[in-house]
């Protein structure tokens, strides 16, 4: 077999992957794996992209619903019929009743395309154009801005003298990560685990702290009292780089460490050695996992965690939180030759205010919307009537809060069109569905961090599929906006590589060219900010914040108890991210199906004894918004009294209706009485349930 190896960009876990495909005598691709070699991250969805690119279930060609929404019935048609009725629907939606009434969502992680998206959507103009920021990282980033000025990163070096994992599995997420903290801890760093799962790095640390889901900012304002009352703090960087620090004085004494620890189900002792160790062993490094943005206080509580860093000091500081690596000028000019800024309907501060669900005490930056408003401006016109929607590789039927209500609204759009791969509760949902192409079935260009441009080929040129980014370029010119896309993603690619001066053809050939840009400033940014000031409105950051205060917000984070076990509701759930799925996708892919056959459910010893469930009976948790049914584990040093449910998961082998999907765990989360305050963020963990065992015939 001949092997070549590609670089290409995972349509799932968004990174570059080194991929190698090994050809048989026929110059057929006979299988595609990672390569180890180049110490890339790799998912498993990557190393089984050759079984999703042959499954028999695969969405082929475009499909247009013939039954009711949701009845998953479908008939094939061309590519030419689908853009054109596509075209024609949202251009009559958009005459009738505004622009705003068009929804565009884009799922995954897809860096790679969402300059193109946000180029159609910014032609398109309208104010509800979104992702998945309030479920996966507006709330740390906007915390990290509002106090810092910047978005520092958690930089590990051969200083590093502890790491913190609040709420962050790195194992499953970002196995690069993972890779380095492994390699810091052979070299003497401490690591302190914070989560409701004892997961491996968790029995690999030297500090586990099972915390109760929904009270980690209770946590860390306990740990800041701790630090200023024993004077652990870091006096001069404070006095220096801080304002607000007596007001953060005042305000923590309410936060008795004692009373913490009861709350939080953290001992004393623990509580006692993490706030040491984060005082005092520095520098070091906290990583924000997703699980701190699925709380309606996500905002809040990761700010009491940057004020945590900021009074000891590990910020901008070699083995700490530091400034990330800018993109180089050519990287900037590109992504805005693609996206069209100046065409965003945000330039007019006032249009922001149209996106529904929005409120004033929303963060500059906000662009996304609830579900809850969602399906209320979709079923009740409120505050204006939203009828037609583009799901661009997200799966909002489950992934989103009051998922159930979601679902029966979008039967109310009176057009709407989901692309992806297969027929996910979501696309059966749709009016059309667009079939879309693996990396291995289109040619592509990546540029890395360095400006080196990798080339990949069209592995499958007969495959009959379309990229993301053909789809949204045939769709722009649908629209009517032919001017400003492409005639061929040749073209478009050659457009791509005009900033950097490469030519197409030599790439092909060359496969690999270094645009040779270089970068303003050091590689890790370190210590920047202590000499010239942080990049806040007055060079400080921001422990007590004005500005919040003046938007009616918290200017110190106040932890509040909405959520509380009650005798019906005894236990408290939460859920975690599988490794070898990326959200909800990959479940009929049997590679990755063969690791992890069904939804598994953890509970601990105490849950186990209370409820009489053992390990490998079919557990059911319900709150007053649903159930949920997976398979139990019993599990040792999990935080009390706690349910742990698989993310994401769906059995799309029996379930062909996205109305009863009996494993998803968004099924438990409530509506619309835990929403951010600064952001529409919800609450998916630490939610109030009861638990059973399921018996057989019910």
């Amino acid at each position: 077999m001949e092997k070549k190896s590609y670089p290409v960009i995972c349509r799932f876990c968004g990174n570059q992957c080194h991929l190698i495909a090994k050809t048989d005598e026929a110059g057929q691709v006979a299988r595609v794996c990672p390569d180890r070699d180049y110490g890339t991250i790799w998912c498993h969805t990557g190393k089984n992209v050759l079984e999703l690119t042959g499954h028999k279930d695969r969405v082929k060609t475009p499909l247009k619903r013939t039954g009711e929404k949701g009845e998953n019935r479908w008939t094939a048609i061309s590519w030419e019929q689908a853009f054109k009725e596509i075209g024609e629907n949202f251009k009559r939606i958009m005459d009738t009743y505004g622009r705003d009434a068009l929804l565009g969502i884009r799922g995954y992680n897809k860096p790679y395309f969402n300059a193109f998206y946000e180029r159609l959507f910014n032609l398109i103009g309208t104010a509800n154009s979104m992702g998945a920021a309030n479920m996966c990282h507006m709330a740390s980033m906007g915390a990290y801005r509002e106090t810092f000025g910047f978005a520092p990163a958690p930089k590990i070096t051969d200083k590093t003298r502890f790491i913190v994992l609040w709420g962050s599995n790195p194992y499953h997420t970002d196995k690069r990560a993972a890779f380095r903290i492994s390699n810091a801890q052979k070299k003497g760093a401490k690591l302190i685990v914070i989560d409701p799962c004892r997961n491996r790095h968790a029995r690999e640390a030297d500090l586990y702290l099972p915390v109760q889901a929904g009270t980690d900012m209770l946590l860390a304002l306990g740990m800041i009292r701790m630090i200023i009352a024993r004077e652990w703090y870091d006096k001069e960087f404070v006095e220096k780089y801080t304002e607000g620090f007596n007001e953060l004085k005042e305000h923590v004494k309410q936060y008795d460490p004692g009373a913490v620890s009861k709350r939080t189900g953290i001992s004393m002792e623990s509580l006692e050695a993490a706030a040491k160790m984060i005082a005092l062993e520095k520098p070091g490094v906290i990583f924000l996992g997703n699980a701190m943005d699925h709380n309606f206080d996500g905002f809040q509580k990761c700010r009491a965690i940057d004020i945590l860093l900021a009074i000891t000091g590990n910020i901008d500081l070699d083995g700490a939180m530091t400034g990330r690596e800018p993109m180089s000028d050519k990287a900037k000019e590109q992504r805005g030759r693609i996206a069209l800024p100046e065409k965003s309907p945000f330039r007019d501060p006032t249009r922001r205010e149209k996106i529904v669900g929005y409120s004033e005490h929303f963060l500059d930056n906000f662009n996304e919307s609830s579900g809850v408003d969602l399906a209320k401006a979709i079923q009740e016109g409120d505050p204006y009537p939203v009828k037609a929607a583009y799901v661009l590789g997200g799966n909002p039927a489950m992934i989103w809060e009051n998922r159930n209500r979601l679902t029966e609204a979008f039967k109310d759009l009176e057009f709407m069109v989901v692309t992806d791969f297969f027929l996910t509760p979501t696309a059966m949902m749709a009016d059309i569905v667009l079939p879309a192409a693996t990396y291995l079935e289109y040619e592509s260009v990546y540029i890395d961090g360095d400006d080196n441009i990798y080339y990949s080929p069209n592995l499958f040129p007969d495959s009959g599929q379309k990229s993301d980014l053909e789809i949204l370029n045939e769709m722009g010119k649908s629209l009517g906006y032919t001017s400003y896309f492409w005639n061929t993603m040749e073209d478009y690619w050659r457009e791509f590589l005009d900033v950097y001066h490469v030519d197409l053809d030599v790439l092909r050939k060359e496969g690999k060219i270094s645009a040779g840009t270089s970068k303003e400033g050091s590689p890790d940014m370190t210590g920047r900010f202590r000499e010239n000031g942080f990049p806040t409105d007055n060079g400080k950051i921001h422990i007590f914040s004005r500005k919040m205060e003046e938007q009616g917000n918290d200017p110190l984070p106040v932890y509040q108890e909405l959520l509380q076990a009650t005798e019906e509701y005894p236990y408290i759930s939460t859920n975690y991210k599988s490794e070898f799925f990326y959200h909800t996708a990959g479940r009929m892919i049997q590679g990755q199906r063969k690791h992890e056959k069904e939804a598994v459910a953890f509970i601990g010893e105490d849950v186990a004894r209370e409820t009489g469930i053992r390990t490998g009976d079919i557990l059911v948790a319900a709150s007053p918004y649903g159930e949920v049914e997976q398979r139990a584990e019993v599990v040792e040093n999990m935080a009390r009294r706690t349910v742990a449910l698989a993310h994401g998961w769906w059995y799309p082998e029996e379930e062909k209706t996205p109305f009863d999907l009996r494993a998803c765990s968004n099924n438990i989360v409530p509506d619309d009485q835990l929403r951010g305050r600064e952001l529409p963020s919800f609450t998916t963990r630490g939610v109030p349930c009861k638990i059973y065992k399921k018996q057989k015939g019910n």
